[in-house]
């Protein structure tokens, strides 16, 4: 992780609920969170992960640019559905220059569509002999669909927006919630570190080691549909669901059906680390940092205390940045930063690596 040229940067996290940028830049040699805004979206215009309605998106990227005041333009935009497969593989060993060409012509067997509707990417994890000294790399391969990618690009465009690059929001995390330090001389040897960012519609789960993400998995399920539950089995306003969620107002039925939900999603959370363990026979897990707009849920952080059988502790996007003039008071500010994860973490792609 070493510093780049880069003036100034912009990460742009799309989610179901909101519309969120970052505006970073250098500051006597230290990356400074220059700008933050957020714009609430309507429903069903993000609908797991994917573009529904590119009109009224690109509306809200427009009043986005014009309530933050950013001056650019070019963007760094995370990625998060189904239709991104993220998944290990072993190769036999050639030089990364080689592996970026021939990547193409070796991997249809582990991706469900053809090579040529799909944009390609890979991290090297390790490199490691057979039993019989042959030498292999395991990497890292991400294969995500040219038509959903295609979809984000028109929409930017219709904003007057354009793409600098496109990120798994599950590999922007660790920029924002790792410590700078920690990623500068490394973890824990043999200690792997799980981020699960909750969102209001996607929870991305990235389990890493040696600072190289191994894992990523994204769950069609947070904050929102925590709410909903509650709100269709007690017949309540959305409003009202909300704050029961966030602990801000009491409903005895109310947080029994949440804390259902609650027990539901931990359990699905903690097949996913399960996955994790059996295929790579991991042991040695330090810990859990969670984020993301449906973090802030009543109980939440107990049950997966419990329920995962690892230490949690809430995420600090603001930890690798300096804070500029920001237009939020202290309080807003400690209020909206476990939901500026994933744009923060974009934005540090370019000033930070």
């Amino acid at each position: 992780m070493s510093p780049r040229k880069a003036s100034t940067a912009l990460g742009l996290d799309i989610s179901t609920s909101s519309v969120k940028v970052a505006e970073i830049n250098l500051g006597r040699g230290e990356p400074v969170l220059s700008n933050l805004g957020i714009v609430h979206i309507p429903d069903n215009v993000i609908r797991d992960g994917e573009v529904e309605d590119a009109v009224t998106l690109a509306e809200s990227l427009k009043e986005l640019w014009g309530i933050t005041g950013v001056k650019g333009k070019s963007v760094i935009l995370g990625v998060a559905n189904q239709k991104v497969i993220v998944r290990p593989i072993e190769i036999p060993y050639m030089e990364k220059e080689e592996l970026d060409s021939a990547l193409r012509f070796q991997v249809q067997e582990y991706i469900p569509i053809p090579i040529e509707d799909a944009i390609l990417d890979f991290d090297i994890i390790e490199e490691f002999m057979t039993a019989d000294e042959e030498r292999m790399l395991t990497v890292l391969l991400v294969a995500a669909h040219k038509e959903m990618v295609q979809s984000f690009i028109e929409v930017l465009r219709a904003a007057g927006l354009s793409l600098s690059a496109i990120d798994l929001k599950a590999f922007a995390l660790p920029r924002s919630l790792i410590p700078k330090e920690v990623l500068l001389s490394g973890y824990e040897e043999g200690q792997a570190l799980c981020l699960i960012n909750v969102g209001a519609g996607i929870t991305n789960v990235t389990i890493l080691k040696d600072n190289i993400p191994r894992f990523a998995r994204f769950l069609l399920r947070g904050g929102d549909d925590f709410s909903r539950a509650v709100m269709n089995r007690l017949n309540l306003q959305w409003e009202e669901a909300e704050e029961i969620r966030r602990g801000r107002q009491s409903n005895p039925e109310a947080e029994k059906v949440l804390q259902q939900e609650i027990f539901n999603f931990v359990g699905e959370i903690r097949r996913s680390i399960d996955y994790y363990i059996a295929q790579t026979q991991e042991r040695a897990f330090s810990k859990v940092v969670l984020s993301g707009s449906g973090s802030v849920t009543a109980n939440l952080f107990q049950e997966m205390n419990k329920g995962l059988r690892l230490p949690v502790e809430m995420g600090r996007p603001f930890q690798n940045v300096q804070l500029g003039k920001l237009p939020y008071t202290a309080e807003e500010l400690a209020e909206i930063e476990p939901s500026v994860a994933v744009c923060v973490g974009l934005a540090l792609r370019e000033v930070i690596e």
